[in-house]
């Protein structure tokens, strides 16, 4: 792979999350997408798959000659996937990657909630909950898009109007990341793990070597394709050329980009922590709603904002240095 210098001029991280908060001060109903989201997923109704799971665990069984060792840890995992899986609900699939809106109760399994009991239903079949997971994908996904839409037009500062006739072809290259992400996992990394779980179980200490190579790997090819839902939708670019422009941003960036992308990730990673304390019966979830919806919100739009200043950082590096305005030198 070409060896590409790095960008004369080099974003402001801390510029992107100040420009960040003016934007959502001024645009606060970005935050009804996550709000309303959790808010679903704290009263809405839950589509459980808990009584197949049961009958599948239930009809299989272990052959006359399983020791007495090997039954007991049969049990024990039985307990535990059906201990997980009992209050999952497949409408978690609302919170579609990696393009959705953000959620912090998609994938927590709550008993209860504070005005008493869910109303569920459980799913009957396998059909019946691979169509749940579709439909309720695909919503997730328009949300989702929508969502980043409309935090680029927010940036733009277009009128919503002048938008409607590049939605279309916004949601078709949008749609392309998720359909791409699913060929290159069960064509490229589904095989890595598969092949690395081999050789884990051969020699264990190269199967370890295997994991930590191939999250590098993971890492390396995630960060220079990190904005092309960004550029897809405030450029109204092709998902082709969204790649390309985002790969001729990040490269010459690498390093502010790099650290952009941890400071949001452990912000919201560590946040989480705090809104996950209230228990499932607790009004105080509420604020863990709100919460989670500003930062996270705020991570979503700095990343928008870092990503237009890291693209004129490349192109101003390219202009000699008596003709680029002095500000941008600061």
């Amino acid at each position: 792979m070409r060896i590409v210098p790095p960008a004369r001029i080099q974003p402001k991280v801390f510029r992107a999350f100040k420009a960040s908060i003016d934007t959502v001060s001024r645009h606060a109903y970005l935050l009804l997408f996550p709000i309303l989201l959790d808010l679903y997923f704290l009263f809405g109704k839950r589509f459980l798959i808990f009584d197949q799971f049961e009958a599948a665990l239930n009809s299989f069984t272990l052959p006359p000659t399983a020791s007495a060792e090997v039954v007991t840890v049969w049990q024990e995992m039985t307990e535990a996937i059906l201990a997980l899986i009992e209050n999952f609900s497949l409408s978690a699939f609302l919170r579609s990657y990696p393009i959705g809106v953000p959620s912090v109760l998609a994938f927590r399994n709550l008993s209860e909630n504070p005005a008493g009991s869910f109303t569920s239903v459980q799913v009957q079949s396998g059909g019946q909950a691979f169509a749940y997971i579709l439909i309720f994908s695909m919503i997730g996904f328009i949300l989702g898009a929508l969502f980043f839409i409309l935090i680029a037009l927010s940036i733009s500062k277009q009128p919503i109007y002048s938008k409607q006739s590049s939605i279309l072809n916004n949601l078709s290259s949008l749609f392309l990341i998720p359909l791409s992400s699913i060929v290159v996992f069960f064509l490229i990394i589904t095989p890595a793990l598969i092949l690395i779980s081999v050789i884990s179980a051969l020699v264990p200490i190269f199967g370890s070597i295997g994991y930590f190579f191939l999250s590098l790997i993971l890492i390396s090819a995630f960060i220079p394709l990190f904005f092309i839902p960004h550029d897809i939708v405030l450029f109204d670019n092709k998902f082709v050329n969204s790649i390309r422009n985002s790969i001729k941003t990040v490269r010459p960036t690498n390093g502010k980009t790099s650290i952009f992308i941890l400071l949001a990730f452990l912000i919201t990673y560590l946040t989480n922590f705090l809104w996950q304390v209230p228990a499932d019966n607790s009004w105080m979830l509420i604020v863990s709603i709100i919460g989670h919806a500003l930062v996270t919100t705020l991570m979503y739009v700095a990343s928008f904002h870092f990503y237009i200043d890291a693209q004129q950082s490349v192109i101003n590096s390219q202009i000699p240095d008596a003709d680029i305005p002095q500000s941008l030198n600061q």
